[in-house]
C-alpha cells in the first residue's frame, strides 16, 4: 500500500521546528541587503570580468551567510532536493512571465514611460567568449535574485502569519505582493529611477516568477523560471540585433 508524498512546507516559519527567531530574520535581512549592495557597487570598484564576477559571487553568497548563520545546519531547507516537477512547473511558467510582463510593458510604452535597458547594449558589445562568460554568470546572478526576493517573503510570511496572525492565504498574498515590489524597487536605479518601468513591468513579471515556489516551495522550481525567461530575453535580443 502507497501513501501520499507529503507536501513541502514553508521553510522556517512559527511552529515548525526550523522557526527563526527575530534576530535571526534580521540577519538573513542584513544578508540580502549587503548581498545587493555589492551587486551594485563591487564591479563599479574593481574593473572588468573578475570585478563582475565578484559582485554576483558576494550577491549570492551574502544571503547565504546571512542565512546560514540564522539558521544553522537547517539553512538547506530553503533548497530541497530538486524533482521533475519542480522542473516542469519552473518551466511552465516561463512564457507566462514573458506574457504578463509583455502586456505591462506595452502599457508603459504606450504611456510613453519608457526607461531602455542597459543589457541590450551590453549584449550588443559582447561576442564569443565573452559573451558565454556574461550568459555563465547570470546563473548565480538569477539564483541571488531568487533568494533576495523568497528569502524577504518567508519572513514577511511569518510576521503576518505568526506575529500578526493573519489566516494562512491572506499572509501569502500579502507577503506575495509586498516581495514583488521590493524586487521591482531594486531595480530602479537600473531603469533611471523609472518607477513605471523598475516597479510596473519588473514587479509583474516578479508575481509571476514566485508563483512556481508558492506551488512547489522550491527555490529551484522559480529559478528554472526565471534562468529560462531571461535566456529566451536573451536569445530575442541577439537575434533581433544581428537582424
Amino acid at each position: 500500500m502507497t501513501t501520499k508524498k507529503q507536501r513541502r512546507g514553508y521553510p522556517f516559519q512559527p511552529g515548525s521546528d526550523q522557526a527563526l527567531s527575530g534576530r535571526g530574520w534580521a540577519l538573513v535581512m542584513a544578508g540580502c541587503l549587503s548581498g545587493f549592495l555589492a551587486l551594485a557597487t563591487v564591479g563599479a570598484g574593481v574593473p572588468g570580468a573578475a570585478g563582475h564576477w565578484l559582485s554576483v559571487l558576494l550577491f549570492l553568497g551574502l544571503p547565504l551567510a546571512g542565512l546560514r548563520l540564522a539558521a544553522g545546519r537547517g539553512w538547506s531547507l530553503m533548497f530541497p532536493p530538486p524533482t521533475g516537477r519542480d522542473v516542469w512547473i519552473g518551466l511552465a511558467f516561463a512564457p507566462a512571465v514573458l506574457v504578463a510582463s509583455a502586456i505591462v510593458a506595452l502599457i508603459v510604452v504606450r504611456a510613453g514611460l519608457t526607461t531602455a535597458n542597459p543589457v541590450v547594449g551590453l549584449l550588443a558589445g559582447l561576442k564569443g567568449w565573452d559573451l558565454a562568460v556574461f550568459v555563465a554568470s547570470t546563473l548565480p546572478q538569477l539564483l541571488g535574485e531568487e533568494l533576495i526576493t523568497l528569502l524577504p517573503f518567508l519572513g514577511l510570511l511569518a510576521l503576518f502569519h505568526g506575529r500578526f496572525r493573519m489566516g494562512p492565504k491572506s499572509a501569502v498574498i500579502c507577503a506575495w505582493l509586498i516581495s514583488a515590489l521590493l524586487f521591482g524597487a531594486l531595480h530602479l536605479s537600473t531603469y533611471g529611477w523609472n518607477p513605471a518601468q523598475a516597479v510596473g513591468v519588473i514587479g509583474v513579471a516578479r508575481l509571476v516568477l514566485t508563483l512556481p515556489f508558492l506551488i512547489t516551495r522550491s527555490v529551484w522550481s522559480s529559478t528554472v523560471t526565471h534562468v529560462t525567461h531571461d535566456w529566451l530575453l536573451f536569445g530575442s535580443m541577439l537575434l533581433f540585433g544581428a537582424a
